[in-house]
């Protein structure tokens, strides 16, 4: 109903008319960024600027979900008008980054990161869920379509939230994406990870890692447990030649850790997993774990420095009950329910983030955050979106990006030092932890 009082009604009335015109140009040829019509009203400086009142107005009753197109325009020229910036791009020191995410819903969300990163020297591959839509398994396979020389889609798989078959599509991606030269490390990523850096950051904090694997390490949950299996590399037949492989190396058994599948490996180490080993067998005892055995597999390779995996860690912190974290992604968990996530919302124990997170999410060194869900806030979105597309185009200053604090991690003070006599691994940074605990109530 036409003219309606209540603002969110007029805000969905705009949206539909845009939607049902089929072919509508709402962005025109700005050269800022054109957020959605339903979020078209959304002050994101507003938020940034920590106006507790306007930040009211649109949080509650008034949060702007996304709701799907479905007159979407798949064309190959109307998704690259979508993607592609009508910028030009500089190019990247480490020549790319490859990204190899697991999806199964929402298309728009990952069209959104694709723009968001996008980059002529990076390069994407999606394995999609067998049990996603059909209409969405459609829509990628039409991204992928309209860049060959950019994405690919190798396989489709049956997996599932308890982890079953996750490390076995990011293996697909790895061993698709070696066939383009040039990129220098890869983002292990699933369906609702929301990228926050600029390419040109991703690019830099990269080059600072220097080739380390970034993946959290913690301590194995008993539940994930798997002892009676054998988990030496003669058994897991781990290594295609095992002849060049110290027999004690291939008869001692792996140390676990448990952590995440979001991980940053560089070309090395992907190199590593896909043509010096054979993670068959790995992966096939992984998923015989009922829940989280995808957590354990990068976590495990990078504290096991016997194997000789380009970039690993060691397992001294493990030992001295120390978990490390991950700079790839940050998760806040609803350890107390709801009421722990500032959203006031969670989904399998995890906060979903919402336009209340911009700050951190502008601010905080972490490369990406889970979970963000379009159909609960799409104001993150666009906002988060916005901001990134301002600070890689329109020279908006980044001012908490912070390159001593990457310098400065753990795992990268132990890969540049672990070789000099002498050399005393210190488990905790000496830089004070960046958290988003210290946003909450702020």
């Amino acid at each position: 109903m036409v003219g309606s009082v209540n603002p969110k009604v007029e805000i969905y009335e705009r949206m539909i008319a845009s939607l049902r015109e089929e072919n509508s140009d709402y962005c025109g040829e700005s050269m800022n960024y054109c957020k959605r019509p339903e979020t078209r009203h959304i002050q994101c400086g507003e938020v940034l600027k920590r106006d507790k009142t306007y930040l009211s107005s649109i949080i509650g009753d008034n949060r702007i979900p996304l709701i799907r197109n479905p007159f979407l325009n798949m064309s190959c020229p109307e998704i690259s008008k979508r993607i592609r910036p009508k910028y030009n791009m500089s190019s990247l020191k480490l020549g790319g980054v490859a990204f190899a995410r697991n999806v199964f819903t929402d298309y728009e969300l990952i069209e959104k990161q694709v723009q968001m990163t996008w980059h002529p020297d990076n390069r994407y591959c999606f394995v999609v869920d067998k049990n996603a839509k059909d209409d969405f398994k459609r829509r990628i396979e039409q991204l992928v379509g309209c860049f060959e020389d950019q994405m690919v889609m190798p396989v489709t798989l049956f997996m599932d939230s308890a982890g079953h078959n996750q490390n076995l599509a990011h293996t697909k991606c790895m061993k698709a994406l070696l066939q383009y030269p040039n990129w220098g490390y890869a983002m292990l990523l699933q369906n609702h990870d929301f990228i926050t850096k600029t390419v040109y950051e991703l690019d830099r904090i990269f080059d600072l890692m220097g080739g380390v694997i970034d993946v959290k390490t913690g301590g194995v949950i008993w539940e994930r447990d798997m002892k009676h299996l054998k988990w030496d590399p003669k058994s897991l037949k781990l290594f295609r030649n095992e002849s060049a492989v110290p027999e004690d190396v291939l008869k001692t058994s792996l140390t676990f850790a448990c952590g995440s599948v979001q991980a940053s490996l560089s070309r090395g180490t992907v190199r590593w997993l896909i043509e010096t080993a054979d993670l068959t067998r790995f992966i096939d005892q992984q998923n015989q774990i009922v829940f989280g055995g995808d957590e354990q597999m990068i976590s495990t390779f990078q504290i096991n420095c016997q194997l000789g995996i380009p970039g690993h860690f060691t397992k001294d912190c493990l030992e001295q009950g120390v978990s490390v974290e991950q700079v790839t992604r940050l998760v806040h968990w609803s350890s107390t329910g709801h009421a722990n996530c500032v959203t006031k919302i969670s989904r399998h124990g995890v906060c979903l983030f919402g336009i209340e997170d911009l700050i951190p999410m502008a601010e905080l060194p972490h490369l990406s955050f889970n979970k963000v869900y379009p159909k609960f806030d799409w104001s993150i979105i666009d906002c988060a979106a916005e901001l990134v597309f301002n600070r890689t185009f329109l020279g908006q200053e980044n001012q908490h990006f912070d390159e001593d604090y990457y310098s400065n991690l753990v795992s990268v003070q132990y890969h540049k030092n672990h070789k000099k006599p002498g050399y005393k691994l210190n488990c905790t940074s000496n830089r004070k932890p960046r958290r988003y605990e210290d946003y909450i109530g702020s």
